[in-house]
């Protein structure tokens, strides 16, 4: 009967997120999603079940809920950058790709590249929740992730130090930014206190990331001293990238900058964060002139005179 059961529960499952992958892909250039009552319903349901299933999958429904899930959560890839301006239409988006993350979670294993592949599924996921203020969602994904994050750090399957410390530091800074906006601020600080130095340029952006969305909403709080305090938690992390001399670091240093530069081109702080990049012994002063690094655009007067060294240090 228990066998009958788990069999239904699988095919229930797959069936549901082929018709939601369906419902989806024919509604793309529609204003609305168009999800019908019943399948919302059917949505909140399983998603209140989390995790979907209990018993350990076979060979053959772990290719299942790996194709349809991996189908699904393409979709909603692409229907999270078609309604990004809709925060209702993203938030429902949200939650179908909360259960494309469950089956793709069901169908990996607890080992290998397959773990890892759950790990970063989980983070990404988890992520998005949060952003999207879905914290509850957010919370589970966060808590199988633990469950991974525990059976990987005891195993000795070899993983390479520097990705278990990337691990590491995503999962714990998921659950500062996470208890921060749930406002359980002594939790948050008791997990901050968790985060392992880094040697790692992911990890380092992953810090810096959540402490700069943590500082910015503490300030459009009003919460001037907590800003203070994350933002500046933010530099340091980003500070530390520059001391790290891997490729990767300095193409997470090289991304950060033109993220910062997009948005924030003119103001004084990202200026200065040029500036102790210029710093770096290891810039090549050629290009540095050839305009690679653009300086001072919009930036107020009387800093437009300064002469920038290329062998000058900042600190």
């Amino acid at each position: 009967h228990r066998s009958s059961k788990a069999e239904m529960d699988v095919i229930l499952a797959t069936d549901f997120a082929a018709d939601l992958t369906y419902q989806l892909a024919i509604d793309q250039k529609k204003r609305h999603l168009g999800l019908d009552v019943k399948s919302v319903a059917q949505l909140n349901q399983q998603l209140n079940d989390f995790p979907l299933l209990i018993a350990s999958p076979s060979s053959s429904t772990r290719r299942r809920f790996d194709q349809e899930g991996t189908k699904l959560w393409n979709t909603c890839i692409q229907l999270m950058t078609i309604y990004r301006d809709r925060k209702e239409e993203v938030v429902l988006v949200c939650k179908v790709k909360a259960f494309a993350y469950a089956m793709l979670e069901y169908a990996a294993p607890y080992r290998g590249t397959g773990n890892n592949r759950a790990l970063e599924t989980a983070f990404s996921m988890a992520s998005t929740c949060i952003d999207n203020g879905c914290l509850d969602l957010s919370q589970r994904i966060i808590e199988i992730a633990a469950v991974r994050m525990d059976k990987l750090e005891k195993s000795e399957s070899g993983i390479e130090g520097s990705k278990l410390q990337q691990y590491t530091i995503e999962y714990y800074m998921l659950r500062v930014y996470l208890a921060w906006l749930q406002g359980r601020l002594d939790i948050a600080e008791h997990l901050f206190s968790k985060i392992p130095v880094s040697d790692n340029g992911r990890g380092q952006e992953r810090v810096m990331d959540i402490c700069y969305k943590i500082g910015s909403c503490a300030l459009s709080r009003k919460q001037y001293d907590v800003s203070v305090k994350w933002l500046e938690r933010a530099l340091r992390a980003f500070r530390a990238g520059l001391r790290l001399d891997t490729k990767e670091s300095n193409g997470f240093l090289a991304k950060a900058l033109d993220a910062l530069k997009i948005h924030y081109s003119g103001m004084f702080p990202v200026l200065v964060i040029q500036l102790e990049l210029l710093g770096k012994e290891e810039l090549n002063e050629n290009v540095f002139l050839q305009g690679h690094w653009i300086i001072f655009c919009g930036c107020p007067t009387f800093l437009t005179n300064i002469r920038v060294d290329s062998a000058t240090k900042y600190h």
